[in-house]
């Protein structure tokens, strides 16, 4: 077997090329070439990769790393300093020590080789990675200070440009701050204009969305993104820092880092020019304030049946219910309220009918015909058999790509091909190996789907015969929904015209079917 170089750039790296010491992955990979031409070790790869390196989760390249090394694919992998490997918490630690001792595979940097066989280099190797650890942290409790004092200095912190701003260097010094973008600082205006007129979110985004105007991402204006223009203090010329912080939670297992606003946090007089005046943005703040959301009553009974279940099928969007106070749930209507949508409202018992209309015919196709075997089953088969010989293309592509890059490490190992054509190469080979991954994923979970509903096509008949006789006679709307929800995991809505006189009044329903 061949060995492997792996190679990441650190922050570190970052602040040493910009004081002009060259290329930190060329002059690496120079290094741990002639380090394998010293060893005469047969060099079957190179994975380079450009992240932070608090996580494996985050390194795609180091990931494929671990896998092929739990493999035994490779005899050892070569790196700089063993830093480079793993600086996460001690579970990643954890993860990479025992990828590398379970397997047998060596870690050889220029100062060092690690045997996982020997007991001492083991412990030496655990050592550096929990230092690397501490080191990590240091940098970063560092790196957070320096942030904070350039808040505190009024400068911008962002990576990209602000809706209304334009990022800048700050004159004759290190930093950026902020300049007015002409258009949309006039739109920002506008929109804290009509908010102080009494004008509502919604309302404010229907507005902007007729003209055409769109966010800074390029798509259609919510209330929600007005909203969050209205609460942002960088218009009122300020600059904060850990406003919406990072929470880590466990869930299922995974760690996960949703951000949230928070009270505590830095708040400092910003170098830019504000587009409204502490005024008007602390009277906009007070008008939010007093027009909360309604709140859920105790003892909340559902109305809506469609609940965690209908979305419009133009946009992507939740339906939302609505209806009258003193009405019957059944006279209330089914609404996409993104303001940009032109799918149109129905009642919600037109929905259920179009509802139940689909669920007879998905129904009608158990039925079983001359040659005893029902529809669902003849389409499940020939889905299930163009799955598998997708996968199987897909893995015959990928065996032609792997066996390209054997002949070209084989091709550097002769000096044909030079270290950098070679990685340029790989490059290009990878890229394709990565289409093909995300192709292979799409694949199997389409042929996982498709064996689940063949081994719950059984019993889906009795289910479906239920639902539909039990439905109509339900009392409330929690428990059709509880039925909705036994046998369909999603429902697509749309219509193009209230009535027919104006167009195509008809409701199209698309289910997805649930198989447990």
């Amino acid at each position: 077997m061949a060995y492997l170089i792996y190679l990441r750039k650190s922050r570190a790296d970052a602040e040493a090329e910009a004081r002009g010491e060259g290329e930190t992955l060329a002059r690496h990979r120079a290094a741990l070439l002639a380090l394998a031409r010293r060893m005469g070790l047969e060099i079957g790869g190179i994975y380079e990769e450009i992240v932070s390196g608090e996580t494996i989760a985050a390194r795609p390249q180091m990931q494929r790393l671990l896998t092929e090394v739990e493999a035994g694919q490779w005899d050892g992998v070569l790196v700089m300093e063993i830093e480079r490997l793993a600086r996460g918490d001690s579970i990643d630690q954890g993860i990479v020590a025992q990828a590398f001792k379970y397997s047998g595979t060596r870690i050889i940097t220029p100062a060092k080789t690690y045997d996982p066989a020997n007991e001492f280099d083991e412990e030496y190797f655990e050592f550096g990675l929990f230092m690397s650890r501490r080191e990590y942290k240091t940098i970063k409790r560092r790196m957070i200070a320096g942030r904070i004092a350039s808040v505190k200095e009024g400068k911008y912190m962002g990576k990209t440009d602000p809706y209304g701003y334009f990022r800048v260097k700050v004159r004759d010094g290190k930093g950026y701050t902020l300049e007015p973008n002409p258009p949309q600082a006039a739109i920002v205006r506008e929109i804290f204009d009509l908010r102080l007129q009494g004008v509502g979110c919604y309302v404010i985004a229907c507005r902007l969305n007729a003209r055409g105007e769109r966010t800074s991402a390029g798509v259609a204006w919510s209330s929600q993104s007005v909203h969050n223009v209205l609460r942002n203090c960088l218009y009122a010329g300020y600059v904060t820092w850990g406003r919406k912080a990072a929470q880590p939670t466990v869930r299922d297992g995974v760690l996960t880092k949703p951000r949230r606003y928070v009270d505590d946090y830095v708040k400092a007089r910003g170098l830019h020019e504000a587009l409204v005046s502490d005024e008007d943005f602390n009277t906009v703040q007070r008008l939010l304030d007093n027009t909360p959301g309604l709140p859920l009553k105790k003892n909340h009974e559902l109305k809506n049946p469609f609940v965690g279940l209908l979305y419009c099928a133009k946009c992507g969007h939740v339906m939302t219910y609505g209806a009258p106070a003193a009405a019957l749930p059944c006279t209330g209507r089914l609404d996409c309220r993104w303001a940009d949508c032109s799918n149109v409202s129905s009642f919600c018992a037109d929905v259920e009918d179009a509802v139940l209309h689909a669920l007879r015919l998905w129904l009608a196709e158990y039925e079983v015909d001359i040659d005893h075997q029902n529809t669902v089953e003849r389409e499940l088969d020939a889905r299930a058999a163009q799955a598998h010989e997708e996968i199987r293309a897909i893995h015959a592509a990928q065996r032609k790509l792997r066996a390209q890059l054997d002949r070209a490490a084989e091709l550097v190992e002769q000096e044909v091909y030079t270290p950098e054509y070679f990685v340029s190469r790989r490059r290009q080979l990878d890229s394709q190996l990565a289409e093909l991954d995300r192709a292979l994923a799409k694949a199997s979970a389409r042929a996982l789907t498709i064996d689940q509903e063949r081994r719950g096509a059984p019993a889906m008949r009795p289910r479906l015969e239920h639902v539909i006789e039990a439905y109509p006679n339900a009392a409330t709307a929690q428990e059709r929904n509880d039925l909705l929800k036994s046998v369909v995991s999603r429902i697509t809505y749309e219509k193009n015209a209230a009535e027919r006189s104006a167009g195509d009044a008809t409701i199209y329903i698309q289910i997805e079917r649930r198989f447990e």
